[in-house]
């Protein structure tokens, strides 16, 4: 039979439970060990599958912690995901980055199976997976006091690591090499793109003081974002220029479908900004779509390890010093914030010894 969780009784469990932080009871050896090493990694969806869990299983001890749809096998399932983004998630919002600040988690991988279990082939973190399962599984068995204190606990983790949220050491100049020491080695890696997204946008936020700039995460489909490009350059309210950022070779689809929503939302400008190269075999029919419709709109191809000398420069030393917080806000935004932090850490380090 499929459980119900009472939406209202869960909100005013979280914030009994938030407002019980500075207690100096915790849960079991087990239970704390697995709470704090699963919400000390980066994947989000499972801090939120352990969030949900024990919410659901303190406010209806009948529902089982594992169960993540109606459609769970297990005894004592119901619909995680309503509860998650109906309540975890506003929750969330009015206390800080406890979790990741994700606006809908459970349409993530992870959350995708009628139930949790640590040994499905599908996930690939199978360490974390597993430790998930066996936090979930404790929740199960545990009487609803313990179930409550683990709720706590979990509350008391995510505070601390909102809390811990890095900041810029602000310095008033930077010199060129800083700034492009900093673009090399954070842009080893990707983040799903949105590292790339956050130089590009910090270095036209800067250069265009006078415009207003947004930044969407290249995860967020088009349909939901309903944007025009990653980076939006707007004057005076209006879109100017747009950007789409790939840190993966660039295909002719891509350019294709970035040309399809320059035309549609009549943008005059728009730049695919590569750091991957194009897609191998597709470069000369990726340069003649670029020219077939330059007459339509101002197409350009930049490759930001080309460019990003002339473009730091261009910045000056005033300006390239707020480069690396600008970077991190547009971070923040995206709700990249692993990645802020790192990109805190780098540029600290690299500018104390500039």
């Amino acid at each position: 039979m499929v459980k119900t969780i009472d939406h209202e009784s869960a909100l005013e469990a979280l914030h009994r439970a938030w407002n019980d932080l500075p207690a100096k009871s915790r849960p079991q050896a087990r239970m704390r060990q697995l709470i704090e090493q699963i919400l000390a990694e980066d994947d989000v969806t499972f801090k939120y599958i352990l969030v949900t869990g024990y919410l659901a299983k303190y406010v209806n001890p009948s529902i089982h912690a594992r169960a993540l749809q109606k459609g769970s096998k297990l005894k004592g399932a119901y619909d995680a995901r309503s509860l998650c983004h109906k309540v975890v998630v506003g929750f969330e919002k009015t206390k800080g980055n406890l979790f990741g600040l994700s606006n809908e988690p459970f349409v993530n991988k992870p959350a995708r199976h009628p139930e949790h279990y640590g040994t499905n082939p599908q996930l690939r973190n199978k360490i974390l997976a597993q430790k998930l399962h066996d936090a979930l599984d404790i929740a199960n068995s545990a009487k609803a006091k313990d179930v409550y204190q683990g709720l706590v606990h979990i509350l008391r983790v995510g505070s601390q690591h909102a809390a811990d949220r890095k900041k810029i050491r602000f310095k008033g100049r930077v010199n060129l090499s800083a700034v492009l020491e900093f673009i090399n080695e954070f842009l080893q890696e990707t983040d799903g793109g949105s590292r790339l997204v956050s130089i590009w946008g910090a270095i036209i936020s800067l250069i265009s003081e006078s415009g207003k700039i947004s930044v969407t995460s290249p995860n967020t489909a088009d349909e939901f974002g309903g944007t025009a490009g990653d980076v939006q350059i707007y004057y005076n309210g209006k879109l100017v220029a747009a950007s789409e950022c790939k840190h993966r070779p660039l295909n002719l689809d891509d350019v294709k479908h970035g040309i399809k929503k320059a035309l549609e939302k009549k943008v005059p400008e728009y730049h695919f900004v590569i750091a991957a190269g194009l897609a191998p075999g597709q470069e000369a029919q990726i340069i003649k779509e670029l020219d077939d419709y330059s007459t339509k709109v101002d197409l350009l191809l930049i490759d930001i390890w080309s460019v990003k000398k002339l473009l730091a420069g261009m910045l000056n030393p005033v300006r390239r010093a707020r480069f690396g917080k600008t970077v991190v806000e547009l971070l923040r935004t995206m709700r990249k914030f692993e990645s802020a932090n790192q990109a805190v850490e780098l540029w600290n380090r690299i500018t104390d010894q500039a």
